[in-house]
């Protein structure tokens, strides 16, 4: 009704409105389509994909699965350890948490049931443990900060490597990730992405200062600089440093994920957001 009038009292200036509505209508449904709120828990923290696809987020000492498509599956939260520190889905079946403030490492099962008892690095005289992952389905990756080395240990904490890393200068990796069986990377904002073998042996560094975030993948690496997610591609030595950018123009980006072409990150107020690529 209000369209005949419009039509019938101004016909140029109705098309004119009918035409900016429209536009702002597809605007607005491809804006949805390509992003859309995903979780809003207070401070979420870190987001995380397994192989097939599930989502999982932290929020202070809470863990949640989320489904591909977005449904809740389940819940994991214990504030006796504090809040989580790091969490390591890349062995969907041993999903590991770390938790630096009680020196805990618990594993659960897709389920996010504890699998056994928590193991406690203190409990191995290992006192400045900073960060963890899953190396394989029978190893556990460490890094001690104050003494900068790189442990490899079975399932018991029981060492089976050590190296020493000889950096020149300050070094305080604030991540570390694993492709399991395969390489390990740990990131520093100074000094860039410093990478490994899966036996602990130094490879390369990756000399990009400022990186917030990172996400190790088999053959690549992607990072996030200055609002913008690169993709830097292993193992050959030409490759240039920053290759076209994937992702531009993402001020409110702290942290993010990549898995089956959408992109899952938290903003600067600590929302996940799911975007597609």
């Amino acid at each position: 009704m209000w369209l005949c009038q419009l039509l019938t009292d101004n016909p140029c200036f109705a098309v004119k409105r009918i035409i900016i509505t429209l536009t702002c209508i597809v605007a607005l449904g491809f804006a949805n389509a390509q992003e859309r709120l995903f979780f809003t828990p207070p401070s979420c923290t870190s987001v995380t994909t397994d192989i097939q696809g599930n989502l999982y987020v932290t929020s202070g000492v809470s863990l949640h699965k989320f489904t591909a498509d977005g449904d809740k599956r389940w819940n994991y939260s214990n504030p006796s350890y504090g809040d989580l520190s790091q969490v390591d889905a890349g062995i969907a079946s041993k999903i590991l948490l770390f938790y630096r403030e009680s020196s805990n490492i618990l594993l659960l099962n897709s389920e996010l049931a504890p699998i056994g008892n928590p193991l406690n690095l203190l409990d191995k005289s290992m006192m400045t443990v900073s960060l963890a992952a899953m190396g394989n389905p029978d190893r556990i990756v460490l890094y001690d900060d104050a003494n900068q080395e790189l442990t490899i240990t079975d399932l018991n904490l029981n060492v089976l490597s050590r190296t020493q890393l000889t950096f020149p200068g300050e070094f305080h990796p604030t991540t570390m990730q694993v492709v399991p069986e395969h390489r390990i990377a740990l990131l520093d904002t100074l000094r860039g992405i410093c990478l490994f073998d899966f036996y602990g042996t130094f490879d390369r560094t990756i000399p990009i200062p400022g990186i917030m975030a990172m996400q190790l993948m088999k053959n690549q690496i992607l990072y996030l600089k200055d609002r913008t997610l690169y993709q830097y591609t292993l193992p050959t030595e030409t490759t240039p440093l920053d290759l076209q950018p994937l992702n531009t123009g993402m001020p409110d980006m702290k942290t993010f994920h990549i898995r089956h072409h959408f992109l899952y990150y938290i903003d600067n107020q600590n929302v996940v957001w799911k975007s597609k690529m």
